[in-house]
């Protein structure tokens, strides 16, 4: 007959010493769990970013070119810079871009007079506008909603222009049309100031990416103008340098939650050390000092694993639940705007192993420690040690 499983008798022993120190465990819990929430959102938080803004990047351009004078920008003549860059051994492709920043109802809007390399997976069934007219992403349909403008958008760029919003772009393509205005190329050359035949710039895709960087000095030597040349890994390494700086801005600004865990650490040592008449006492009747130290382990462990817990799941929540996310946004960015968020599975382990690494192992070697540094005296020294526990 197989005998029944029972709890080990530490482990009970060790839930009664939690519950007798309930005011105690709930402020460890408190901490920890705070302390794992704020490190562990800025972590992910950023990684996020980092992942969004690179698969937004894999559909881009490879090469972006831009005309410049003196005043900066400047409009290029979009036959010429065609022209021209198709001289250019490699590039398969010169498309001239017409699209630009303006003022909308609910902050900037992004304006565009064609979707190629914009949203390249939108349904067929998105009819293009006319003139007058515009098809907008879900956060301007919101935006419209608020002001209570009916279908009715007002632009403002070089010139103000009211446009009839005839269509809304699928909630699906959000992460490259959220915000995204799409108009006539009469209605965007209006809006920002262009003549016919010029555009915003050009995008230039290259029979081979790994040629960007060698061919950027044909391309601008091909071009009547001074240009600058954006080529794609430029961007997404701008895009992960700044993920990784808003992140660890976050960071820093939390120093004084680390504090927390200092407090923990401080709060275990002094524990310990007005514990250890109690703690005499056991070694007097038999217990050993492996027992007392698996006993203290016992009881972080009941508080620091569903602390762990509780804090990676709601900094999870935090980012990548709809109805959190942009709270978290515009607590860390200070108000920015960012679509839904993408982590690949074996990203947000990586991030939540860090955190358990940074938070919950300290922890627990300190509890260690401290225990195993108290418990090795003289039962009697130790009975003496604290004789009004």
């Amino acid at each position: 007959m197989m005998r029944p499983w029972r709890y080990p008798p530490l482990l009970l022993w060790a839930v009664r010493e939690v519950q007798r120190r309930s005011g105690r465990s709930l402020l460890q819990f408190s901490c920890l769990a705070g302390l794992v929430f704020l490190i562990a959102t800025a972590l992910l938080f950023s990684r996020a970013m980092d992942v969004t803004w690179t698969n937004l990047l894999q559909t881009a351009p490879d090469l972006i070119v831009r005309r410049i004078d003196a005043g900066g920008w400047a409009p290029l003549p979009a036959a010429a810079a065609t022209a021209a860059a198709q001289t250019v051994p490699g590039v398969i492709d010169a498309t001239p871009r017409l699209w630009g920043v303006v003022v909308g109802p609910d902050g900037p809007l992004t304006v565009v007079a064609n979707l190629r390399g914009v949203a390249a997976d939108l349904p067929g069934g998105t009819t293009p506008p006319a003139d007058g007219q515009a098809v907008v992403g879900q956060g301007v349909k919101r935006a419209l909603k608020k002001s209570q403008t009916g279908r009715s958008l007002t632009l403002t760029g070089f010139h103000g222009l009211t446009v009839a919003v005839t269509d809304v772009f699928p909630a699906d393509s959000g992460l490259a049309t959220h915000d995204l205005v799409w108009v006539t190329p009469a209605d965007a050359r209006r809006l920002l100031g262009l003549a016919p035949g010029q555009a915003s710039d050009l995008a230039v895709r290259l029979f081979r990416r790994e040629e960007a960087q060698a061919i950027q000095a044909d391309l601008a030597a091909a071009l009547p103008w001074p240009v600058h040349i954006v080529d794609r890994g430029t961007s997404a390494w701008r895009h992960h340098m700044r993920a990784v700086r808003t992140g660890g801005i976050v960071l820093v600004a939390g120093i004084p939650a680390l504090l927390a865990l200092l407090l923990i650490i401080a709060d275990t040592a002094v524990a310990s050390r007005t514990r250890m008449a109690g703690w005499g006492l056991l070694k007097a009747m038999g217990w050993t000092s492996a027992d007392i130290v698996r006993l203290q382990v016992y009881q972080a462990a009941m508080v620091g694993l569903p602390a762990l817990t509780v804090g990676l799941g709601t900094a999870y929540a935090a980012v990548f639940l709809p109805a959190l996310t942009g709270v978290t946004a515009r607590w860390i960015t200070g108000g920015m705007h960012l679509p839904a968020l993408s982590l690949d599975p074996g990203g947000a382990v990586l991030v939540m192993l860090e955190v358990v690494a940074m938070v919950g192992l300290p922890y627990l070697a300190t509890v260690y420690l401290t225990a195993l540094h108290r418990v090795a005296g003289d039962p009697w020294a130790m009975l003496q040690a604290d004789p009004w526990n």
